[in-house]
């Protein structure tokens, strides 16, 4: 079916071509479609035909002729009146004119009953929805993501729509890499999937950041935490591999005309071996939020530790461990990774027992990192982490998305120290 999908050189054409393929052979999946559509069919799913840039009763047509007549994507029909066209774009931009000339040519072969579907990443109800438009067909507008959340609802979970599914996936990952998917999404966040069956892949945990954190900026609960909605994270993440990619929520106090380095942040990290929420202090932190953590002392900083514990008692049970760490690095040049020097690393219940964890108290590491606070004369990045290791209950579905939530939001204690609140 790969080699099938990939004739296509355009991307707008591979991903129309697989859905055709789709429908074509999965019947109720092409019924279902159709109601999903929101229109009346006139004939049952077996009755139809699906024609792929071509026009009902033409024959097959060079891949030239097709882009000098500008055939629609998709055409869906009974062979008598009634039929719809589906209309596919990605990078391209969506314009009435192209609706408009489908429908026309629609009319003239005998179809009074007509529909034009767009698919693309975003509703663009602003371009489909003209008065023009509507004199030749009633326009339907839906996502990419919309059709990949339809694909998985459980009355679906069936050969073909799965494989349709799985193709969104790694078409997503190949798009993004190549450049044709540089803002929007075809899928939606469904969970990390990564576990003992299923192998870590840097693509793939790539496309699955940027997606939770599309949602997480939306969140309720981290936007009551002080969470800035509007700001980007670090955009366009450049990297091809490695064993783990991370990307960070702002906080609306931060300083505006600053890097981000210079302020606390939210992180999140998809490792090779587990999902990683953290409130990071950078080194370049502004003085004010590094007072208020040098003016901390030993026993402040454990009683920190026993509220974060406290408020993460259910991420606790299921497998997850809350650690502080201090990491030192320099660099060879600006666009060099980090060489790291040292590391302190620590549970925090290293601070005092709490409830039956098996985690021996050893309160010197609060106090070492105390110490680090106050003599800080290299460059040290601070942070603390909530880890999840693959295999956690809920990461691999979107209730995914409430953990991440949950495991910064029991944080508040520290962050409300570094903001001075």
């Amino acid at each position: 079916m790969r080699n099938l999908f990939d004739q296509y050189n355009q991307p707008e054409n591979r991903l129309s071509h697989a859905l055709a393929v789709c429908l074509n052979e999965d019947r109720a999946m092409l019924r279902e479609f159709v109601q999903w559509i929101g229109v009346s069919c006139p004939a049952t799913g077996s009755k139809l035909s699906v024609a792929e840039q071509s026009l009902p009763g033409d024959p097959p047509d060079t891949e030239e002729d097709s882009e000098r007549r500008g055939l629609p994507d998709i055409v869906i029909h009974d062979g008598e009146s009634w039929c719809i066209f589906i209309e596919s774009k990605i990078q391209a931009r969506l314009t009435t004119g192209q609706l408009i000339r489908h429908a026309k040519t629609l009319t003239k072969r005998g179809f009074d009953k007509i529909t034009s579907v767009s698919l693309t990443k975003k509703h663009k109800h602003s371009l489909i929805s003209k008065s023009e438009v509507r004199r030749f067909a009633g326009v339907v507008g839906r996502t990419w993501c919309g059709l990949y959340e339809w694909l998985g609802e459980s009355g679906m979970r069936r050969e073909w729509p799965e494989r349709l599914r799985a193709y969104l996936r790694s078409a997503e990952v190949r798009l993004a890499r190549e450049g044709y998917l540089t803002e929007g999404t075809l899928t939606m966040f469904d969970g990390f999937p990564f576990s003992e069956d299923q192998s870590y892949t840097y693509g793939e945990a790539k496309r699955l950041l940027k997606l939770a954190m599309d949602e997480l900026r939306k969140n309720p609960q981290l936007k009551r935490l002080g969470v800035d909605p509007k700001h980007s994270g670090r955009g366009k993440i450049t990297g091809t591999g490695g064993r783990s990619v991370w990307d960070y929520l702002a906080l609306k106090d931060r300083p505006k005309n600053k890097q981000f380095t210079a302020f606390p942040h939210l992180t999140l990290g998809v490792r090779d071996d587990s999902l990683v929420a953290s409130v990071t202090i950078p080194n370049s932190v502004i003085l004010g939020v590094r007072k208020r953590m040098q003016n901390q002392n030993d026993e402040s900083l454990s009683r920190l530790h026993a509220q974060i514990l406290r408020r993460a008692k259910r991420l606790c049970k299921n497998g997850a461990s809350i650690e502080a760490y201090a990491e030192q690095r320099h660099y060879l040049s600006q666009n060099t990774p980090a060489i790291h020097d040292a590391k302190v690393h620590f549970k925090l219940e290293t601070s005092h027992r709490v409830g039956k964890s098996k985690v021996r108290p050893q309160p010197e590491w609060t106090e070492l990192l105390m110490k680090l606070f106050k003599n800080k004369r290299a460059n040290i990045q601070f942070g603390y982490e909530v880890k999840m290791p693959w295999g956690t209950p809920g990461l691999n579905r979107r209730v995914a998305l409430n953990t991440i939530a949950e495991a910064w939001c029991a944080m508040e204690p520290l962050l409300k120290l570094l903001r001075g609140q």
